[in-house]
């Protein structure tokens, strides 16, 4: 059964996965109100399921909800180098620490493997013998990757009330609803502002 969200819209819980990993995990903390944050995973289900919805992705992690506070706070260090590269700015540096002490975690071994026709093919590495930290590997090359790449010209924090999700585009909005939102905001504000 599909969990819906804490907000009065509510909607399906992790409805706007797709984007990098980085920014599918930094998208667990949702914006309520001005300065009211929900954290989407505030329990070892939640983590659960939000691995699960990634599982084509990350793979299978048994037990990986015991990892709770650890995947908290490496999300929190994955937020901050995400806003600093949506607001032009330099990163804390112990979210920089956090997010290389995970990548460092799970050292990268390219392999190559033959196919029965003689064609090579990579495979990206190796695992850790420890599958959250694989995981979590994964999700700090991720942000790696998004923070030292093109597309970190093009991330943006959605700027419509009562959202604050980071997406990809040159759009000013995640998506319809948070636009038509937005527009609904402006024209309230415009009608109760007196005249002068």
């Amino acid at each position: 059964m599909e969990r819906f969200g804490p907000t009065l819209r509510g909607g399906p819980l992790f409805r706007w996965l797709g984007e990098h990993l980085a920014v599918d995990l930094a998208n667990t903390v949702m914006v309520v109100r001005e300065g009211e944050e929900v954290d989407l995973l505030a329990s070892p289900e939640d983590l659960e399921r939000w691995l699960d919805a990634e599982r084509s992705r990350l793979g299978a992690v048994p037990d990986f909800a015991k990892h709770l506070d650890e995947v908290r706070a490496f999300r929190d260090a994955v937020r901050e180098l995400l806003m600093a590269a949506a607001d032009g700015r330099a990163p804390r540096a112990d979210a920089v620490e956090g997010v290389n002490a995970a990548s460092l975690a799970d050292p990268l071994a390219p392999q190559l493997e033959a196919s029965s026709g003689g064609a090579l093919r990579a495979l990206e590495h190796t695992p850790a013998r420890d599958p959250a930290t694989r995981v979590l590997a994964t999700l700090a090359r991720s942000a790696i990757g998004l923070v030292t790449s093109r597309e970190s010209e093009w991330l943006q924090v959605c700027s419509a009330p009562s959202c604050g999700m980071f997406f990809i585009g040159r759009r000013r909005w995640c998506c319809a609803a948070c636009g038509n939102r937005a527009r609904a905001a402006r024209h309230y504000r415009r009608v109760r502002e007196p005249t002068a």
